[in-house]
């Protein structure tokens, strides 16, 4: 790895760097978000987590815009202006006597950030070798689950809660110095944009390839099902500790921080097993342990059942997620990989459902109902995922007797 890293552009290593620490920020807020929202804005749980998904509507919407920005304002100013507006919003929440503000920002938070990651991945792609890159990526997404295993950790260790501000402001003072960081040397390497030889990619395109593909649409309701239930959780489950299990509320950093380090340590491993494995085994099998996890969530009081319940949860993650691009991969035309790799984006729709659905029903009926309905649906998952593979096979079963007819007709 230390190789790997010597060989790295310094604005590659400022970003892989500047992942880790954004990750803390991040790591210390997410898990007592919904809680936060709760104690200084008067929505009841199936709105705040409506409002926390909203945010990751947004984010898609703002991954699609961002390249037009890009190309308008250069990606220098794109991405330091997307951490600057990130560490304000994230300031903002401290005034939280201004619940109508709380909420906007909620919203916003997911909208500026977006702008930000799709830039620095051009960039990392843009300053490092075709041989590096993978490895490159592979650090990054390392960075990301490093900082957020670390950062609940921290907020548990100088106890920090649904009710503190202090994440907030450690977060604004993370972004904030990271965007001067890097700014200085984007300046100093004169990196102001990177080549763009890809497509454009735009949310219009990515409907009506969604519309005239079959397969894809089968496969992107499955990962929009999946992701209801997976997209938001962090929200889901303080939304449950919030109202029906006070005493899990002292988990919460220490069961994501957890999560974490079960990504770190397991993915490289449980990658390498995935390999011999079609990509739907993987989504089957990591679809079932969803259930399991989400199951023994419920059942849960205390931490060591809590803690299983996430590792469980956890592996099916790392099985899923990198199969439900595996899959779209397959049958993405090469021509046209971006705008399938957007509409791929579209499952981020679930992220929105998925929270405020849940507090909807954990505040009309109960724990039970929320969780049976989260195993459902991911298991409903499974049915399209299934169909896709089926109306796959039979469009290739398609082509193959239409090339014997060719074939047959030259002789």
């Amino acid at each position: 790895m230390g190789k790997t890293w010597s060989g790295f552009h310094p604005v590659v290593k400022t970003i892989l760097i500047g992942t880790v620490f954004t990750g803390i920020g991040s790591g210390m807020i997410v898990p007592y978000f919904a809680i936060y929202l709760a104690e200084y804005t008067s929505l009841s749980i199936s709105q705040i987590g409506f409002f926390i998904g909203a945010g990751s509507l947004a984010a898609m919407f703002g991954g699609f815009l961002g390249g037009t920005l890009s190309d308008l304002f250069g990606r220098r100013t794109v991405m330091i202006a997307s951490l600057l507006l990130s560490g304000f919003i994230l300031l903002g929440f401290t005034f939280k006597s201004f619940s109508v503000m709380l909420i906007l920002l909620t919203i916003m938070k997911g909208f500026t950030y977006s702008f930000f990651d799709p830039s620095s991945k051009a960039l990392i792609s843009d300053l490092t070798d075709s041989g590096q890159r993978l490895g490159a990526f592979s650090m990054k997404y390392f960075c990301g689950n490093l900082g957020f295993a670390i950062g609940p950790l921290i907020g548990t260790v100088f106890g920090l809660n649904g009710t503190s501000t202090a994440p907030f402001y450690i977060a604004f003072i993370i972004f904030f110095s990271y965007s001067i960081i890097l700014n200085s040397l984007l300046i100093r390497f004169n990196i102001n944009t990177v080549s763009c030889k890809e497509e454009k990619v735009t949310f219009q395109a990515s409907i009506k390839a969604m519309a005239k593909d079959k397969v894809l649409l089968s496969f992107l309701i499955g990962g929009l099902l999946a992701t209801t239930v997976h997209g938001q959780f962090s929200a889901t489950l303080s939304q449950y500790f919030y109202k029906d299990y006070k005493q899990g509320l002292q988990f919460l950093g220490i069961l994501w921080s957890f999560h974490s380090l079960v990504i770190i340590s397991l993915t490289v491993p449980i990658s390498r097993l995935m390999e011999a494995k079609t990509p739907l085994r993987s989504i089957v099998v990591g679809t079932l342990l969803f259930a399991f996890g989400i199951i023994g969530f419920g059942l849960s009081s205390s931490l060591p059942a809590l803690l299983l319940s996430m590792f469980v949860f956890t592996i099916g993650e790392i099985f899923l997620i990198p199969a439900e691009y595996a899959i779209i991969d397959e049958i993405t035309p090469e021509q046209i990989r971006g705008t399938y790799y957007g509409a791929a984006n579209l499952t981020a729709l679930g992220s929105f459902v998925g929270p405020g659905l849940s507090g909807l029903l954990l505040l009309k009926f109960d724990s039970t109902i929320m969780f049976s309905f989260l195993t459902l649906t991911a298991l409903a998952s499974l049915i399209f995922y299934f169909w896709g593979i089926r109306l796959k096979d039979s469009m290739a079963a398609i082509s193959i007797k239409q090339m014997r007819m060719n074939q047959n007709k030259d002789f």
